[in-house]
């Protein structure tokens, strides 16, 4: 979803404060915003998942010998279209109305078992690990993140998630919203500045992943992509990656998997070199950082270790001196910054549409943060008295969560709640979007 904002004589805009560090421009008059939502242009198509092999998926595969119980969703073609390149949780929900809080969908050569029951989630979820596995979500981004905690299985997952959670502590909090996220914040606020004096359009989708760039590139790595200004073969190398995976989540037909077909195909051989440029990046980096850790003898002396020069998650790997491989740990690294750069900017994005579209609540959650702030930049100790914007962004998140569907695949046949069945290898999305709109949930 592309979120564009322009001048206009619909709705008036919030309205600007000062802070001492930028100066604002004045107040602009009015807002209007357009949303990609409703663009039909928008949508795209996969050349691997065309509609005659769904329609003989649906016709060889599914009813056939079935006594799982799960009902089949009678999906029209163009409606699978638009699951594979539209906004995936609109068709989801129209199903979920049709056939209820479970029922089985044919896309390209798979099937899928989609899910909108908190009981039946929570019982997929909770057998992560014993019955229930990643599955598709690993299959489709491992190009990226190799064996990244992102994607990682079972006892990996567990050593490397307890290994990068504690870098995350408090005092490393504090530090990353004073020195990155009100510095890239402010730089953002300059760009959009004359924008809002010339009553320009502004995409902020955009804006917003290119900020989240920048703020994850400084705090996981503390190497700044500056995207907001610049580009570079880095910045359009991540975004290539991102791309492709995205795409192979539609690309039903895993072509990908065959490696002579990714040498000679455009779209495999321009994924391929910018995975090799972010991973060289990042190699880059870590050996730089070591360098550093190794003369200076740095070692973690406290709970909440901060380097004061370099308070990145990676300066805290290596000074915990954990033995861990650098290839690891460049995929741990690169495991944070897409997934938490592609949440992120989805969940500003989502928040700031909603609040655009709802002048009062905008109103009230910017005269909130001008008394909690009084013109000053914001701290981490600053975020429990904002309360009514965390209960926007919340809101949010309810609303238009990120991301909208959880993926798994059974490991074994098991019997979810309601007595329905399904086969070892059944791919189960779970619809987030569902579920929070539900009218039996809610």
């Amino acid at each position: 979803m592309s979120l564009t904002f322009h001048v206009s004589s619909l709705h008036p805009l919030y309205k600007y404060k000062p802070i001492p560090t930028t100066t604002l421009p004045p107040k602009p008059r009015f807002l209007s915003i357009k949303s990609s939502l409703d663009d039909e242009t928008q949508k795209q198509t996969s050349w691997v998942s065309p509609d005659w092999l769904t329609s003989l998926t649906r016709s060889l595969s599914l009813g056939r010998n079935d006594d799982s119980g799960i009902p089949i969703a009678s999906a029209k073609l163009e409606d699978v279209s638009d699951l594979l390149g539209g906004a995936l949780f609109l068709p989801l929900f129209k199903w979920m109305n049709d056939y209820g809080p479970i029922y089985r969908l044919a896309a390209g050569p798979r099937n899928f078992v989609i899910v909108s029951d908190p009981a039946i989630a929570k019982h997929v979820l909770k057998n992560y690990g014993t019955k229930y596995a990643k599955g598709l979500v690993a299959e489709v981004s491992e190009f990226l993140f190799g064996s990244g905690f992102a994607i990682a299985e079972g006892p990996l997952w567990t050593a490397r998630r307890r290994a990068v959670v504690p870098s995350l502590h408090r005092k490393y909090l504090s530090v990353i919203v004073e020195r990155v996220f009100c510095k890239c914040a402010e730089r953002l606020v300059e760009k959009l500045q004359a924008d809002a004096l010339n009553g320009n359009a502004v995409n902020m989708e955009e804006k917003f992943s290119q900020l989240t760039l920048d703020v994850i590139g400084l705090s996981v790595f503390n190497y700044n992509f500056d995207s907001l200004t610049t580009d570079s073969p880095v910045i359009d190398a991540v975004y290539t990656a991102l791309k492709e995976a995205e795409a192979r989540s539609t690309d039903l037909l895993p072509y990908w998997k065959i490696d002579a077909l990714c040498k000679i195909i455009p779209r495999q051989i321009k994924a391929a070199k910018a995975v090799m440029v972010i991973r060289q990046t990042v190699e880059e980096l870590i050996e730089k950082c070591k360098k550093i850790v190794e003369i200076e003898g740095e070692k973690i002396n406290e709970e909440e270790y901060v380097n004061d020069n370099d308070p990145s998650i990676l300066r805290f790997l290596l000074a915990s001196r954990e033995e861990v491989s650098s290839v690891q740990l460049r995929d741990d690294l690169l495991s944070m910054l897409v997934a938490g750069h592609e949440t992120t900017g989805s969940v500003l994005t989502w928040t700031l549409y909603l609040l655009s579209k709802d002048s009062s609540t905008l109103m009230k959650a910017q005269e909130e943060v001008d008394r909690v702030l009084q013109g000053r930049p914001p701290t981490y100790d600053d975020i429990k008295d904002l309360k009514y914007l965390t209960r926007c962004i919340n809101e949010s998140l309810r609303l238009y969560p990120h991301p909208p569907v959880l993926i798994r695949r059974a490991q074994v046949a098991d019997v979810l709640p309601g007595n329905y069945k399904v086969n070892a290898g059944q791919d189960i999305m779970i619809s987030v979007y569902n579920i929070h709109h539900s009218s039996k949930v809610l």
